[in-house]
């Protein structure tokens, strides 16, 4: 790893001495095409064409070059090209079968507008829903398929670290929202700092469906590995929602050592996976649960039901990540299982106090995601912005050695970046210099004056009910009738029986009562679709929330 770190000031100087030194080793392993995988020297080679591809089309420095494609073997290609020539590329979801698409390129287009893309690199498909959809765009497409030219060493230009290398952009219902800017010396830092934390080497292997145009999926799957010269194993991720086991199968036919998901990929790999059916995890040192609050539940029913297939028990670990600082904020200690603490419910709930809960009582566990990476600082602040005692719950701020440099075109939000300290926006806690995070601000439930997370309560219904993830979501509208707020489930079913559907309605309501000793006020039971998602797949509390609003007379009203 040593000889990989701390070369050039730039991710193009430093990708170039890895693609020099690994010229013939694997960089991207197409699931589907395994057979033709994608060498460090290829990718690096067919860079350079898209750097004078992209310059004979008279892209500049500092200019925006929006990359639109689905899982592509030129993707790194693209991006690095972009770089090469001084422009700024980022990575855009195209549209998925479940989005509107009049919304989501009607969204895409005001963003193009805003920071006044110079190149949209797309392919075929998404170029002609650009010129449908996006006329005045259509001339600034590119197709990822477009001939290269012969390489023209005048084009590149060199960057330096404070320059602004990518653009990460924040998931949102309809399109993505601010672009995260990310210099290369920061970047260079971060992924040296998460190699020292994670001991990743060349000898790694990385298994992933995760998309590059989220922070998970770009630094952990995609950029951290170009930069240490990391084999990256890579499943289209409609192709993983289609067939989970596809995952399994890489892992083992790849012998991958790392591996990072969102906490309701655990629980959708379990329920999906033929039971009948047998891999090798063997190979395992980390699966790392991130992006979503992380449940001791699950990595211990994910143990449970993997073990027999070769995963080890300290395998299941747990990172705290955002994009603002790069990537990774904490991690767990590998080959140690995650430290977990079973707090009281009702000193939690009521008064953001962690204790341990006594036999007998009601008990919560709160699974640890770990300690600061080199560089993180972290403090939990109270109301008044008084710094709390370890285990008392409060607002999560990060100072980082790598944190990024503003929004691109959008001025940062009051409060959020104070004397270098980053509000994320989380709640949580300190025990041991390890963070526990309990949820969002945005995500707490206040039901006549109780706390419920709303995560809390949507895992509960996961749990105990016939429910599958990522397909239920707990509001609180203001009831007018109570002066508070209620406490509202929204679950999609498959099944349109009336009376199957009455019944998974008054188990939500049960469980809810039996967990939290509260009362659910509906559990609306809807047909599949209806919930609104964020472009990264995930259930947006607040667009359902303005939905089940206007959809109820009653709370509409007093909204008015």
């Amino acid at each position: 790893m040593g000889e990989l770190l701390t070369r050039g000031r730039s991710l193009v100087d430093r990708f170039g001495h890895v693609a020099r030194e690994r010229a013939d080793h694997p960089f991207i392993i197409l699931h589907d095409d395994p057979g033709h995988p994608v060498t460090f020297g290829e990718v690096h080679r067919r860079a350079e064409g898209f750097a004078g591809a992209f310059a004979a089309r008279g892209v500049r420095r500092g200019q925006v070059i929006a990359l639109m494609l689905p899982t592509h073997r030129d993707a790194a290609p693209a991006f690095f090209g972009a770089m090469m020539i001084g422009a700024i590329p980022a990575f855009f979801p195209p549209l998925s079968p479940k989005q509107d698409a009049g919304i989501f390129w009607a969204s895409h287009g005001t963003l193009f507008a805003r920071i006044e893309v110079a190149l949209i690199v797309a392919d075929g498909f998404n170029i002609g829903l650009i010129g449908e959809y996006l006329a005045d765009f259509h001339d600034l497409c590119h197709d990822i398929e477009t001939p290269l030219p012969p390489f023209d060493p005048g084009v590149v230009v060199s960057s330096d670290r404070r320059d602004i290398a990518f653009l990460q952009h924040s998931s949102g219902t309809t399109g993505l929202k601010k672009g995260v800017m990310l210099s290369h010396g920061t970047v260079l830092d971060h992924v040296d700092a998460m190699a020292e934390t994670l001991s990743m080497t060349g000898g790694d292997v990385i298994a992933s469906w995760l998309p590059i145009y989220h922070d998970m999926g770009l630094i952990a799957c995609f950029i951290a590995p170009a930069l240490l010269g990391i084999n990256v194993v890579t499943i289209d991720p409609f192709a993983w929602v289609r067939r989970p086991a596809s995952l399994l199968e890489a892992i083992g036919d790849f012998r991958a050592t790392l591996c990072w998901l969102p906490n309701f990929a655990f629980h959708h790999l379990i329920r999906m996976t033929p039971p009948e059916a047998r891999y090798d995890l063997s190979s395992l040192r980390a699966v790392i649960d991130c992006s979503e609050p992380c449940k001791s539940a699950t990595l211990e029913a994910f143990v449970r039901h993997f073990a027999p297939h070769g995963l080890a028990a300290a395998a299941p670990q747990v990172s705290y990540a955002m994009a603002e600082t790069v990537f990774m904020v904490t991690q767990t200690r590998l080959a140690e299982a995650p430290r977990i603490i079973c707090a009281d419910a009702e000193a939690l709930d009521r008064d953001g106090v962690v204790r341990a809960a006594a036999p007998g009582a009601a008990g919560r566990d709160l699974v640890s995601c770990g300690s600061p990476m080199a560089g993180v600082r972290l403090r939990i602040l109270d109301a008044d912005g008084a710094a709390c005692a370890d285990r008392e719950v409060g607002a999560v701020v990060i100072a980082s050695a790598t944190m990024f440099d503003g929004y691109f075109r959008l001025e940062m939000p009051p409060g959020k970046l104070e004397a270098g300290w980053y509000h994320t926006g989380d709640r949580g806690f300190l025990d041991q210099g390890e963070l526990f995070i309990t949820g969002r601000t945005d995500d707490l439930l206040i039901i006549h004056g109780k706390n419920i997370y709303a995560h809390d309560a949507e895992f509960c219904i996961n749990t105990h009910c016939d429910v599958k993830p990522g397909r239920v979501v707990a509001i609180a509208p203001f009831n007018p009738q109570t002066g508070s707020q209620s406490l509202v489930v929204i679950a999609e079913a498959d099944t349109m029986d009336v009376t199957a559907r009455s019944a998974l309605s008054r188990a939500i309501k049960s469980a809810i009562n039996a967990e939290f000793a509260a009362t659910v006020y509906e559990a609306l039971i809807v047909s599949p679709g209806w919930l609104i998602k964020t472009t990264s797949g995930k259930v947006s509390r607040a667009e359902n929330l303005r939905r089940y609003v206007a959809e109820r007379a009653a709370f509409r009203e007093e909204r008015a």
